[in-house]
């Protein structure tokens, strides 16, 4: 009983020490038991036009808050892949978001990145960042996608060099969560189909397969169902599978009653 007793406070001193990052939106702090963890990588996947980059963006403001309102009073990376930085966008949170208007957040301490390739990511992650982060306080890392310079390329047979380029990205990010920044990673879907015997089912699945998915802390997927939006904890070490639906507004992501 003792050592039950001991394990559960221990359990929560880790808890209260561990640093969140706010989403924004008081219900997604609530489901994510504080919010973006600064520990591990936190992948966010789904379709296209479910509210992933939304999010990332909202991030990128809410990291820039004192640590007494839920954020890091940092600045933030935020590494495009696949499209260039959605800057009107953020221009119209940084108008409409109540928080960013209360603490009058900007776009100036977002420094932005684009890759293409798998070895300008690795290059981006393993150089250019760290020297960045020498001279500029950083608490958030989107990568969004992770999975476009995986699936642009031509690997062929080379599947040991996909799977080898994986995880040294993967480790780097690991590395860089070590000095109390959120990173998070946008990835796309695949679909898979499950055979039960009676039909055959197609579900959604992250990109990048195992690999990938080994390097992952925390999973939450995007999804819609007609014109309802949803987030669903997939994977947690501390969290169970919950779902919640949200709402995308010009004044940012918020979920729904």
């Amino acid at each position: 009983m003792e050592l039950e007793e001991n394990y559960f406070e221990n359990a929560k001193t880790i808890k209260d020490c561990e640093k969140f990052l706010t989403t924004g939106c008081s219900k997604f702090d609530a489901m994510l038991q504080g919010g973006i963890a600064a520990r591990g990588i936190t992948q966010i996947y789904g379709a296209a036009n479910t509210g992933k980059t939304q999010l990332a963006l909202q991030l990128c403001l809410t990291v820039q808050l004192p640590i007494t309102e839920g954020g890091l009073a940092a600045g933030a990376i935020y590494i495009c892949t696949e499209s260039i930085f959605p800057s009107r966008r953020l221009q119209q949170l940084i108008q409409k978001l109540e928080i960013a208007k209360k603490y009058r957040l900007n776009g100036d301490p977002i420094f932005v990145e684009h890759v293409s390739t798998t070895e300008e990511l690795e290059v981006c992650l393993l150089h250019r960042i760290p020297l960045l982060m020498s001279t500029q306080k950083i608490g958030l890392i989107v990568v969004d996608s992770i999975a476009a310079p995986f699936r642009v390329e031509d690997w062929k047979d080379e599947s040991n060099n996909r799977a080898k380029r994986l995880r040294t990205i993967g480790q780097q990010l690991h590395k860089l969560c070590k000095n109390d920044i959120c990173i998070v990673c946008i990835n796309q879907v695949t679909t898979a189909v499950h055979n039960n015997g009676l039909n055959d089912n197609l579900s959604e699945q992250p990109a990048l397969g195992v690999t990938w998915l080994s390097m992952i802390t925390s999973s939450i997927c995007f999804y819609r169902i007609n014109s309802l939006r949803y987030a669903c904890v997939k994977l947690s070490s501390n969290l169970p599978e919950i779902t919640i639906q949200f709402e995308v507004q010009g004044s940012g992501i918020t979920a729904v009653e």
